[in-house]
C-alpha cells in the first residue's frame, strides 16, 4: 500500500530506567480517558497524576522526559463533591485537554468530583521561564486559572471551540455544560468564572451575538465519554454515550437534532434494529455484551483542509460492500503479530471495581457465550429483562463463579454478527442549507470498531447519509478472538489536520494512524471521504508491519504536537507563516505514555514523493 505518511519511532524510555526505585514516581489511575497532552505553542508535556498535573519538558530529538517534573499543578478545590468512580480520591483527574481558546492556549482537566478546572499555557511557560531566570524554586500559587466550576458529578467529555470561544464539558448527571464566552470586541477570559453558577437562558442567534458570557447545559440520556465540536460556526456539538448513540446537538436551538447508532451485533436482524442498552449493559447475543461493547467511545469532527485524493490504482478492494456500508476492515491485513504479549495481568483489573458501574463496565473481563445461552447468562448475572419489568435473581458468589465457568465453556462457539444503522430525526437536518449544512465527514469510535459517516444533499432539500466507511477492530491484526476485555476500547484519539492523519488508541497498549482521504464521483456533488490505516504501534524497528508487544502497563494518553522548532506561531504573525507550512508541513511527535512509566515516541511527517525519511531529517 502507498504510505502518505512517515513514521520514525524516535525513543523507548522505560519506566524502571526513569525510576529505578520506584519511589518517586507520579502516582497514576486506570479507568480514565486521555491523562496526557502536550503543547502546541511550547516544549511542555502533561502528565495528570491523580489529583496533580506533572509538567515535563521532552528532550529532542528522543522525546524522554526527565524523571522529576519542572512543575507540579495543584488544581484547585471547589468544595463539590459530585457522585464519582473514585471514592478514595474524589478530585483524581479523568482527562486532560490541551486545545485554543480564541489566540490563547489552554489546559483544561475534568475531575472525578465534578470539578472543572482551566489554565492558560502561556502563565506555565512564564512561570517555568521566571523559575530559570532566578534560580529558584518555582510552586504554582502564582499560576491563575482562568475556569474553575462543578458541573455536578464525575465530569469526563472536553472540548473547546476557538473562534466562537466555547467550552463543552459532560458529566455523568446525563448533562453536558456549556460555557460560551462574551465575543465582544477587546473582551478577554473571565477569571472570575469560579463565582458563575447561574445558567442563562437561551440567546437570539447563538453562538454569534454575545456581549456576556452563557452558560447553559444539554439534557442526554446516558454518561457521555467525549465530545467534539462540529464545523467552523460554533453551533453544532457532537456527542458520545455509552449507550451506542452519537448525538448531534443544535446549540442555537439547543436540542438534540439528529442521532446515530452504528455497529455490529449477534441480535440485530436487519438494519434497523440496534441492541438494546439497559442498566449498564447490552442486551444482546454478543460474547462480553456487559463489557458495553457496543458503547460510543468517543466521537470526532475531522478537519478536511489536508485530505489526501485517492486515484483509482490506490484503492482498496473492501472486504464487504453495500449502499449502507463499506468494511474496510481487510487493510489491516497486512499487519501481524510479533511476540505479542497481555500489557497487563487481568488481576490488575478489580482495582477499581468500583469504577466500572458508572463507567458503563463492570468489572468482568470473562467472555459471555453466544446463543443460546446468553439469556442465562443474563439471568445468573443477576436480572432477566421481560417486557418492561426487571426481576433480581440471584446474587450470591457461587452462582456468580458458576457465571463465569459457563461463559469460558460456550466462548468458542462462533457468533455471526449483522450490521445496524440507525439514524434519527434527519428530517430536521433536511431543513439546513449554506455553512450550516451538514456534509463533512466526522468519526465514531464505538469500544471495538471505527466508522466515518457522512451525510449529502442530493437535492436542496433532500438530506442523506453516506455509505458509511467502517473498521473493525482496528488495532487487533492476526487471529480473531470472540471478545476483547473490558478496558480494551477506543477512548484516545487526536487529529493532526496539517498532514491529514488521526490517531487511535486503547488503554490495551496500542494505537492506529490513519490518513484521511476522498475520492470524487460523478454521481456525487461533495466529495467522498474515507481513511486508510497506515501504521500500528509500536511496530518492529526492522519491520513497520510487524506489531510488537507493550510495555507491561495500560497506555494512559497518546499526545502529539509539532516537535521542538517548529511549535504554533502567535495569532498577529501567523499569517505570515502559512504560505511557508503550507508548502513544507510541519513534522510531529507522538508520545505514549504507559502506568509503568515507559514513554515511546513517535515522529511522523508526510511522506516525501519518491523517498523515504532519513535520520538527517530528524535534525532541525
Amino acid at each position: 500500500m502507498y504510505q502518505r505518511i512517515a513514521c520514525i519511532p524516535t525513543g523507548y524510555h522505560r519506566g524502571d530506567q526513569r525510576f529505578p526505585d520506584k519511589v518517586a514516581q507520579p502516582s497514576l489511575r486506570g479507568w480514565r480517558c486521555d491523562l496526557t497532552a502536550l503543547s502546541h505553542r511550547y516544549n511542555l508535556y502533561f502528565l495528570a497524576s491523580v489529583d496533580e498535573v506533572h509538567v515535563y519538558q521532552p528532550s529532542f530529538p528522543d522525546q524522554n522526559l526527565p524523571s522529576e517534573a519542572e512543575l507540579v499543578l495543584h488544581p484547585p478545590k471547589t468544595g463539590v463533591v459530585g457522585q464519582g468512580i473514585d471514592p478514595s480520591n474524589p478530585h483524581s483527574i479523568t482527562r486532560i485537554l490541551v486545545d485554543y481558546l480564541g489566540s490563547e492556549e489552554i489546559l483544561l482537566l475534568a475531575c472525578d468530583d465534578g470539578d472543572v478546572i482551566g489554565y492558560r499555557i502561556q502563565e506555565i511557560q512564564r512561570a517555568l521561564e521566571h523559575r530559570t531566570n532566578l534560580q529558584e524554586p518555582i510552586n504554582d500559587d502564582s499560576i491563575h486559572v482562568f475556569l474553575h466550576r462543578n458541573v455536578g458529578a464525575s465530569a469526563w467529555g472536553l472540548a473547546v471551540h476557538r473562534e466562537a470561544r466555547i467550552i463543552a464539558i459532560s458529566a455523568n448527571t446525563h448533562r453536558i455544560t456549556i460555557i460560551a464566552y462574551a465575543l465582544a470586541s477587546g473582551s478577554e477570559l473571565d477569571t472570575s468564572d469560579h463565582n458563575a453558577h447561574g445558567l442563562s437562558p437561551p440567546a437570539p442567534n447563538f453562538p454569534y451575538s454575545r456581549q456576556k458570557d452563557d452558560v447553559f447545559t444539554l439534557s442526554a440520556t446516558n454518561n457521555i465519554p467525549a465530545l467534539s465540536f462540529y464545523g467552523d460556526s460554533g453551533r453544532w456539538l457532537l456527542s458520545s454515550c455509552i449507550d451506542g448513540k452519537t448525538a448531534l446537538w443544535d446549540l442555537n436551538s439547543r436540542e438534540e437534532v439528529a442521532t446515530f447508532q452504528l455497529g455490529w451485533c449477534a441480535s440485530a436482524s436487519d438494519l434497523s434494529t440496534p441492541p438494546r442498552y439497559f442498566r449498564h449493559r447490552f442486551l444482546c447475543e454478543c460474547p462480553a455484551a456487559q463489557n458495553v461493547l457496543h458503547g460510543a467511545w468517543g466521537t470526532m469532527a475531522l478537519d478536511i483542509r489536508s485530505a489526501y485524493e485517492s486515484s483509482s490504482a490506490e484503492e482498496f478492494t473492501p472486504a464487504a460492500s453495500t449502499a449502507d456500508f463499506m468494511d474496510i476492515t481487510n487493510q489491516k491485513e497486512r499487519f501481524r503479530v510479533s511476540n505479542r504479549t497481555s500489557p497487563f495481568s487481568e488481576s490488575s483489573e478489580s482495582e477499581y471495581d468500583s469504577e466500572a458501574a458508572d463507567d458503563g463496565d463492570d468489572g468482568t473481563d470473562d467472555e459471555q457465550p453466544a446463543q443460546p445461552f446468553a439469556q442465562l447468562i443474563q439471568a445468573m448475572a443477576g436480572e432477566l429483562h421481560n417486557g418492561d419489568t426487571t426481576q433480581p435473581l440471584i446474587q450470591h458468589e457461587s452462582h456468580l463463579h458458576m457465571l463465569a465457568q459457563l461463559r469460558i465453556f460456550y466462548a468458542a462457539q462462533p457468533v455471526i454478527k449483522r450490521p445496524y444503522r440507525v439514524v434519527k430525526n434527519p428530517r430536521q437536518l433536511k431543513q439546513l442549507s449554506g455553512t450550516d449544512a451538514i456534509i463533512a465527514p466526522f468519526l465514531i469510535f464505538t469500544k471495538e470498531d471505527i466508522f466515518l459517516v457522512q451525510g449529502s444533499y442530493k437535492t436542496s432539500m433532500n438530506y442523506t447519509l453516506n455509505q458509511v466507511t467502517a473498521m473493525q477492530r482496528p488495532l487487533h491484526p492476526g487471529r480473531w478472538v470472540e471478545a476483547l476485555t473490558s478496558q480494551d476500547r477506543h477512548c484516545f484519539f487526536s487529529q493532526i489536520p496539517e498532514l491529514g492523519i488521526f490517531i487511535v488508541g486503547s488503554p490495551i497498549g496500542h494505537a492506529g494512524v490513519f490518513s484521511l482521504c476522498f475520492t470524487k464521483r460523478e454521481d456525487y456533488e461533495q466529495p467522498q471521504y474515507g481513511f486508510k490505516l497506515e501504521y500500528l504501534l509500536p511496530f518492529h524497528k526492522s519491520d513497520q508491519t510487524k506489531i510488537t508487544g507493550v510495555p507491561q502497563g495500560r497506555l494512559l494518553g497518546i499526545a502529539v504536537a509539532p516537535i521542538q522548532g517548529m511549535f504554533d506561531v502567535p495569532r498577529d504573525t501567523e499569517a505570515l507563516e502559512q504560505e511557508k507550512e503550507t508548502l513544507q508541513p510541519r513534522r510531529w511527535r507522538l508520545l505514549m505514555y504507559y502506568m509503568d512509566h515507559t514513554v515511546l515516541s513517535f515522529e511522523l511527517s508526510r511522506m516525501r514523493v519518491d523517498e523515504s525519511p532519513s535520520l538527517s531529517d530528524m535534525v532541525v
